[in-house]
């Protein structure tokens, strides 16, 4: 699992003492993948006053102007798109941000004299490194008084409950969340998709409830594993979908798994489910015999770019 007190420690020394000045209406996260998590992770800790976009792609919206900060980050330092977005907001002379380990956009950022948060060279996923990053965003965030905000200390992580990766074995895995935590089934998602090398799919309640149960055949119950993660602090209405959610994957018989949110504050829900996402992952890409730390067709793919 991640040692979120090493990595939370760490980002913290690499973000001390830098900032920026500015009166900002909004902060534009770009990243992909892994990087992006950091973002959509303080996305869903609802912080007082931050009003945040997350970019996934090339260049940026046509609305970012002056008025917002630009936040790069990429573990590799050579996310193409995430270089792309620098180079724009650098032609437009906007506040930038770069967080990364090295690469091209430390590079970028030094040459450009820009606020860099170099964060240690430890040789991780993108994935994995989520609490370097987003220790080293929050950070920095607190530091330019764009948030108010403490990082808590390591009590606030649980233990992983007990993982269901021997329910998933040869099934498509289906998260399901309320909208507010629609990143964190997403985070699910990408782990079985990177870990297991499967294809994996989440979406959230009510919309799902609206198009995408129309595809629960029965006849296929056998080929997908529903999982609804819920939170008692979701709308009672939220709650109320989920649970009738729940009642018609039973109704149908077909094999499903609810995971409670837990945790005493928002940070520690994300992160704890977060745990428990790679717990099962990796417990499900040795069950099927894979390596969950290969990527090389995903690098080959981007190769062929």
């Amino acid at each position: 699992m991640i040692d979120f007190k090493k990595q939370f420690e760490a980002g913290l020394r690499a973000a001390q003492g830098i900032n920026v000045k500015g009166d900002f209406d909004r902060v534009v996260f770009c990243g992909m993948g892994g990087s992006a998590m950091p973002g959509e992770i303080i996305s869903m800790m609802w912080i007082n006053r931050l009003n945040c976009y997350i970019n996934r792609g090339y260049g940026l919206p046509h609305w970012v102007d002056k008025k917002d900060l630009v936040i790069c980050i990429s573990w590799s330092g050579n996310t193409q798109e995430t270089i792309s977005s620098f180079k724009l907001a650098t032609e437009k002379n906007l506040s930038v941000i770069a967080i990364t380990r090295g690469g091209k956009l430390a590079e970028l950022a030094e040459n450009h004299h820009i606020p860099l948060i170099k964060l240690p060279d430890e040789n991780l996923k993108a994935r994995f490194a989520t609490g370097y990053m987003l220790s080293a965003l929050l950070t920095v965030l607190s530091n330019s008084a764009i948030i108010d905000y403490v990082l808590p200390d390591s009590s606030i992580f649980e233990p992983p409950a007990d993982s269901i990766s021997s329910k998933i074995i040869r099934k498509t895995p289906l998260i399901y969340s309320s909208y507010q935590w629609r990143y964190l089934a997403r985070f699910w998602k990408i782990h079985f998709n990177e870990d297991c090398k499967i294809h994996s799919f989440s979406n959230y309640l009510p919309e799902a409830a609206h198009n995408e149960i129309a595809g629960f055949n029965t006849t296929k119950k056998n080929s997908y594993f529903p999982i609804i993660l819920t939170d008692p602090d979701d709308q009672p209405e939220e709650i109320g979908k989920l649970k009738k959610f729940a009642s018609f994957l039973k109704n149908q018989e077909i094999d499903h798994e609810v995971i409670n949110i837990q945790g005493n504050t928002r940070l520690a829900k994300i992160l704890n489910n977060y745990n428990l996402a790679i717990l099962t992952s990796l417990e499900l890409a040795k069950a099927i015999g894979v390596d969950p730390l290969d990527t090389s067709i995903i690098e080959e793919f981007k190769k062929a770019l």
